[in-house]
């Protein structure tokens, strides 16, 4: 029997850094492709930052690192969080219904500064029984050792978890649970 539902945030509920680069090329003129590929190459350092491993504006700082970019890290910073906090269509609703009913735990690989924004700005984080986010576990959802850490956080049992994300390696890796 169900009794606790773990949400993703980014993606699932409000936006996260998913597609920034096409709000990057609006403001700031670097092409989104260029962007995109610079985001991937620093995804490892990116997901550090997102385990508390360093700041956000180290993170920004090695991402900008011999680009010739037009842009500041303070411009990232605002761009960032304007970018975020956008509702996913549907799902506050679905979130609300289910209050109530069952334990709603929110689980999110996000950055501190972001979170902290998020906190202040969306009300929808006030909905969940539980914030669970990866700077403070030290780790994020691909990682083996999150989804016991969760539990464990949580206090709750696999079996009667359901977990929703927007990732299929952090859906097998809850199944491997």
């Amino acid at each position: 029997m169900i009794k606790n539902i773990i949400f993703d945030l980014s993606e699932v509920l409000i936006s996260g850094y998913a597609g920034i680069q096409m709000l990057i090329e609006k403001k700031y003129g670097i092409p989104a492709q260029e962007f995109l590929e610079r985001k991937r190459e620093k995804n490892e350092r990116f997901l550090d930052l997102m385990r508390g491993k360093l700041t956000e504006e180290q993170y920004w700082e090695e991402l900008l690192e011999g680009m010739n970019w037009n842009i500041t890290i303070e411009d990232l910073k605002r761009t960032s969080r304007e970018y975020l906090n956008q509702p996913v269509e549907g799902t506050r609703e679905i979130v609300k219904a289910l209050k109530g009913k069952y334990q709603l735990i929110l689980l999110t690989d996000h950055v501190k500064g972001w979170m902290e924004y998020l906190k202040e700005k969306n009300e929808d984080i006030e909905l969940f029984d539980q914030k669970i986010v990866s700077y403070e576990l030290g780790s994020v959802k691909p990682d083996e050792e999150t989804f016991p850490k969760v539990l464990e956080k949580a206090h709750i049992v696999a079996e009667e978890t359901l977990f929703i994300d927007d990732h299929e390696i952090n859906i097998e890796r809850a199944n491997q649970v």
